[in-house]
């Protein structure tokens, strides 16, 4: 690992750049999967002529995307972070970060057919169909509907889309404009133009984030609400974009990469960052759970009662003990941290327990056929999950892998470089 000893003569003046080349394969073989899947899944969206297909694929789809766009949100999250708060152990894996918010655009533009088509929406949104049923009839809609009407209306539907889209690709293009530019130039502005807007764009993400996770998945089922809804899907988000950082880190280094910059001190505080997280997503998830229990109103206990019928109960169950007890008790001991293959574990554990958790989030609400005998086992019902998530899966890992070689893997001109090095923790 790195020698806390490192000098600045130590590290390359313009960084260090990934060869793509070395990765020519892979990436060939990811956009020829993408590019399949993806004509495949629009086929369906577009031309699926069976609506029960369509409306299970539009499912398939919102998890898809939405799994991908918490990871590229957590890694605009980590950003943001990073910058006000002056941190300067996170400098040599900052790029990483940048990297992951950058594939938002992509990410909001995938979520486009689901949300233009009206039959896949009315899948998804049972609350735009009774709106224009209402409407056809000249009749107002019915009245919780109705008094949900100011918030709940197709225009300002599309309109919050485009705005957190606009709003989010807009702040991690920003962020990594200034971050790149800095590497060209030696200019120490950047740094602190970062620091300042940081500020505000913080609450920016805030409100974007979590208004999205109300329209989008809340939304799913219109009558139930939670107030902790945005901070729930952002726990997630958070824990699993640091386990995909830690895990690109560790790719790029057993390439060759990032030797000097990046030591076990690094994967300590990642590591720490992730039992942060396992510990705020258990007790954001309890808080939630618990008040409602308490509470046992039927409009507010529908979203748990629906989870833990039939198989989903199970899933329920291993939510419990794998999104919190198994990941706790293991990263609980430092040496758990400051070791790459547990680390990388244990970052492998959190992806697929987030991968879980979205799926238990929308799949229930896809309807009785899967949540009543044999949830699972619905007729093309799996098929499509897993094609809609390779499709999406593939362009991500494409784009990903495409775009990490055209800076420096790490921001080679940053006042904090060196400070991070040299990081004893």
């Amino acid at each position: 690992m790195a020698d806390h000893g490192v000098t600045l003569t130590d590290l390359p003046a313009d960084g260090e750049r990934v060869d793509v080349s070395k990765f020519s394969k892979v990436i060939s073989v990811a956009g020829a999967v993408g590019a399949i899947t993806l004509i495949c899944s629009l086929g369906i969206i577009f031309l699926g002529g069976d609506t029960e297909l369509r409306k299970s694929f539009s499912y398939s789809w919102l998890f898809a995307c939405y799994f991908f766009f918490t990871i590229a949100s957590g890694g605009l999250f980590w950003v943001l972070l990073h910058n006000v708060s002056n941190s300067g152990w996170g400098v040599a894996v900052r790029r990483i970060m940048e990297h992951l918010s950058n594939m938002l655009p992509f990410v909001f533009v995938l979520f486009i057919p689901i949300l233009i088509l009206q039959e896949p929406s009315e899948a998804l949104y049972e609350w735009m169909k009774k709106l224009r049923i209402a409407s056809d009839a000249g009749e107002d809609p019915e009245y919780l509907l109705k008094k949900k009407a100011p918030y709940l209306t197709m225009g300002f539907f599309y309109f919050r889309f485009v705005a957190y889209a606009i709003a989010l690709s807009g702040v991690a293009w920003l962020m990594r404009k200034w971050s790149v530019g800095q590497d060209k130039t030696g200019d120490i502005r950047p740094t602190f133009w970062a620091r300042r807007a940081s500020a505000g764009f913080v609450p920016v993400f805030a409100v974007c984030a979590t208004f999205m996770a109300f329209d989008l998945l809340m939304g799913l089922d219109w009558v139930w609400f939670s107030t902790m809804w945005g901070v729930y899907i952002f726990a997630g988000s958070a824990l699993s974009s640091m386990a995909v950082i830690i895990l690109t880190v560790t790719f790029l280094r057993s390439k060759g990469y990032m030797s000097k910059v990046v030591s076990l001190e690094h994967y300590h505080i990642m590591g720490k960052f992730m039992f942060a997280f396992t510990v705020f997503w258990a007790y954001i998830s309890f808080s939630q759970f618990f008040l409602y229990w308490y509470a046992n109103i039927t409009e507010e206990t529908k979203f748990y009662i629906l989870r833990n019928t039939e198989g989903w109960h199970y899933v329920s169950i291993f939510l419990v003990f794998g999104h919190f007890v198994i990941p706790f008790a293991f990263l609980l001991r430092q040496k758990a941290k400051k070791d790459m293959r547990q680390i990388c574990a244990a970052a492998c554990w959190v992806l697929l327990v987030h991968f879980i958790d979205i799926y238990w989030i929308i799949m229930p609400e896809r309807g009785p056929s899967i949540t009543h005998g044999g949830s699972m086992m619905m007729p093309y019902g799996l098929l499509l999950d897993i094609l809609a998530f390779v499709a999406v899966g593939s362009c991500m890992l494409w784009i990903f892998l495409r775009s990490i070689g055209n800076y420096s893997i790490y921001p080679s001109r940053d006042p904090r470089l060196l400070e991070s090095a040299r990081l004893v923790n």
